[in-house]
């Protein structure tokens, strides 16, 4: 597996190593079982984190990569904690953008509570838009790209999906694949700092999320997205 872009046809961006897991894992298992090729961008190397250091967290998030079979996992090595939507972390992501070529880009909701997360949602959507710029950062051998969408992780309460995904095949490989992020979660014994991830029952919760979700469409587990853009239904007859 890669650590540099390379064209994908789906590119999933988190602030953190393992917040796309926990976001969408399920959903780009599915998606790669459908032949479509997965590339995932970490911003930072999570270095602020109060479980796990630096070299263990980079060693996790390759193996969840492997785990879901993506062609590449990059990592923009922001700063942890003080993300911002900066010129040149925007102009980084365009060239990510811009190498991978993908048709659809996941990230995070604008509106979730960690400020890596608010920030890094700016920084994908500002690249997506100026990635299609002709006149923008025109770097020898990389061209204008235009994804079809920027589609967002619904992870939290507040944030009402536009559309589910049924994850039922692939639920319990979802969580095969968050737990090689070991370091972050529950370990009987361990003297690091408990977090709101390493808690006894947060994969539990996390589940039953996963089932609740798949209950409002009628099967065993979903995950949640967000598009802010109208969605063009040709055939509403088929679609529903």
């Amino acid at each position: 597996m890669k650590t540099e872009p390379i064209p994908v046809d789906v590119l999933a961006v988190g602030a953190h190593p393992d917040d796309i897991e926990l976001s969408m894992a399920g959903t780009l298992l599915k998606l790669g079982a459908l032949g479509y090729r997965i590339g995932l961008v970490d911003l930072t190397r999570g270095e602020l984190g109060s479980r796990g250091t630096p070299a263990d967290r980079r060693a996790e998030a390759l193996e969840a990569a492997h785990r879901l079979d993506a062609a590449f996992r990059a990592n923009l090595d922001l700063p942890d904690g003080a993300v911002s939507a900066t010129e040149d972390a925007r102009r980084v992501m365009v060239r990510v953008i811009r190498r991978s070529r993908p048709k659809i880009i996941f990230t995070h909701h604008p509106t979730e509570e960690h400020p890596d997360h608010v920030h890094g949602s700016r920084i994908v959507a500002e690249a997506c838009h100026h990635a299609r710029l002709v006149n923008y950062d025109r770097e020898p051998g990389l061209e204008r790209h235009r994804p079809n969408a920027l589609i967002h992780f619904a992870v939290t309460p507040n944030v009402l999906p536009t559309f589910f995904v049924d994850i039922s095949e692939h639920f319990d490989a979802k969580y095969h694949v968050i737990t090689a992020h070991a370091s972050q979660f529950h370990r009987p014994g361990s003297r690091e700092p408990e977090t709101y991830l390493s808690k006894g029952d947060f994969l539990k919760q996390r589940r039953a999320t996963d089932i609740h979700r798949g209950g409002l469409i009628g099967v065993s587990a979903a995950e949640g997205f967000v598009v802010s853009q109208p969605l063009a239904v040709a055939d509403p007859v088929a679609f529903f």
